[in-house]
């Protein structure tokens, strides 16, 4: 049985034909290994050499990228604008649980953010286990 991710859907197939083989569809495989490499560059950026620069009349086959802060892509631009908001509205004053509930988000969520000196050190937690 070809199924998403997500423990709500092994649940049920394991209810609903307990006898069959359970595998991840290929979709989900590629999307958490893309999340997966662009979270570990973002956190190994450091450890990245600036590109040496080219001589004047050296021509490029292709054409320049637009520069961001850091260079990292949209997971390093979403963690860098939750980390700057969530200090923020911590400057004002505000506390974990208001926060939470001014963003929609759960409060664990905002903790994560808050205890994170930058905001390439926020941490993930880990993916919920599944049974066998």
């Amino acid at each position: 049985m070809c199924r998403d991710r997500a423990g709500a859907y092994a649940e049920g197939a394991a209810a609903g034909a307990p006898a069959a083989q359970q595998v991840a569809d290929r979709f989900h495989l590629w999307q958490n290994l893309g999340q997966a490499v662009e979270k570990c560059v973002a956190a190994h950026r450091a450890c990245l050499t600036a590109p040496a620069l080219k001589p004047a009349g050296a021509m490029s086959s292709r054409p320049p990228r637009a520069a961001t802060s850091h260079g990292n892509g949209r997971l390093a631009a979403r963690l860098q604008a939750h980390h700057a908001l969530v200090h923020g509205l911590l400057d004002r004053g505000m506390g974990i649980r208001a926060i939470a509930r001014h963003l929609g988000w759960g409060r664990h969520t905002v903790q994560r953010y808050a205890r994170a000196e930058d905001w390439q050190h926020v941490s993930r937690p880990p993916p919920a286990r599944q049974q066998p």
